[in-house]
């Protein structure tokens, strides 16, 4: 993992440094949004918006979770995670028991 991204979680996780977490959530952005656009495909527009109003509100707690000292890979942890999250997101609005 390079560097930047270890100091940005670091510094996210031990002061809860927001210009560090701003940094991180524009750096998953691109690992984010294509989860986005498969369950947009298969749920529609309006579930697609649910998800984006959604994984921001959500990448506070994420990012605390994360374990630099594991070795996982962020992208791996990221899209993982937020697939889980947003398939639980998705059940409580109704669009995955339709």
């Amino acid at each position: 993992m390079c560097e930047q991204l270890v100091d940005w979680i670091t510094r996210f996780q031990k002061n809860k440094d927001i210009d560090a977490l701003t940094s991180l959530k524009d750096y998953c952005f691109n690992m984010i949004e294509p989860l986005i656009m498969e369950f947009t495909e298969k749920y529609g527009e309006d579930a697609g918006d649910l998800l984006r109003l959604k994984w921001d509100k959500r990448c506070y707690f994420i990012f605390t979770k994360y374990q630099v000292n594991v070795g996982l890979p962020l992208d791996t942890f990221v899209q993982n995670t937020y697939r889980f999250y947003f398939m639980e997101v998705l059940k409580r609005a109704g669009y995955m028991n339709r």
